[in-house]
């Protein structure tokens, strides 16, 4: 079967139950066939997450923000999920190949865009991803699951699959 990498922003999609195309992606995903050993996350999507819901979750305690209880939740939500992945040992370590495709996108400057259309550098731990997806396991590339960007052309062998479309295309 075609093996999926989710990138972080997928993960952090479909932890928050909100129907997002992510989410539907996954259900979609399964109804093809495709097995759950065949979606696997890179080593540094754990941490990604864990980090960037307890910066949310800081700055709605200093705000007192009344969504905090509801972070929690998604922070209940994530170590729930990514458990999964780990129990299934579907977070795949960093070899000797995709530190070194790691290593030359650290040279490259990869730019993309959020959702209101705004730019950002991407960061080193989006770039092992990157590198995750396009090496691949056993000599054999990821599907990489996030929403599609010009950038992704520059990384060699990358091929994605952009829930986003995938849902409007199958009628979501």
């Amino acid at each position: 079967m075609t093996p999926y990498l989710l990138s972080a922003q997928t993960v952090l999609d479909i932890i928050k139950r909100l129907d997002l195309p992510a989410e539907r992606w996954l259900a979609a995903v399964g109804e093809k066939h495709v097995f759950e050993d065949d979606i696997c996350i890179s080593c540094v999507v754990p941490m990604t997450i864990m980090h960037t819901i307890d910066q949310w979750i800081a700055h709605a305690r200093v705000a007192r923000d009344p969504q905090l209880p509801s972070l929690g939740l998604l922070k209940k939500n994530a170590q729930i999920y990514l458990a999964s992945f780990m129990q299934n040992e579907r977070v795949l370590p960093m070899d000797e190949k995709i530190a070194e495709r790691w290593g030359e996108l650290l040279d490259v400057d990869i730019t993309f865009l959020d959702e209101d259309g705004t730019d950002f550098a991407v960061g080193a731990s989006e770039k092992v991803e990157l590198a995750t997806a396009s090496i691949g396991r056993q000599g054999v590339p990821f599907i990489y699951v996030d929403r599609r960007q010009e950038a992704h052309a520059s990384v060699p062998g990358l091929v994605i699959e952009c829930p986003v479309e995938y849902v409007t295309a199958h009628g979501g």
